[in-house]
């Protein structure tokens, strides 16, 4: 007699398999999400950063602004007041648009 030889898995295993896959995903995709919020606000502040470098500079150098009050770098809103006599910067903050509240002031 020829003895059968089954290969591959049962029905059983494989949605075992499946569930912990399950558990494992809904345990991990909070987490990565905190990780991309956390990396957005991260390119805000960078981007806010970036700006105040740049137009402290042009204001040092009696240059004329790119920037002006309301505009946008990504999700980041200036404001920008300078004393361009005096070559200072008086205000400069930054806004977070898009349901975050945060703001950096730069000094």
């Amino acid at each position: 007699m020829k003895k059968l030889n089954k290969k591959g898995f049962t029905l059983i295993e494989l949605i075992v398999v499946i569930a912990i896959l399950a558990i494992l995903a809904a345990i991990l995709i909070p987490a990565v999400t905190g990780y991309i919020a956390k990396a957005q606000d991260a390119a805000n502040k960078a981007n806010c950063r970036a700006v105040y470098a740049e137009v402290s500079l042009q204001v040092l150098l009696d240059q004329a602004l790119t920037y002006e009050t309301g505009d946008a770098v990504g999700k980041v809103t200036f404001t920008i007041d300078a004393d361009e006599d005096a070559n200072i910067i008086t205000n400069f903050s930054c806004a977070m648009t898009g349901g975050v509240d945060a703001v950096l002031d730069l000094k």
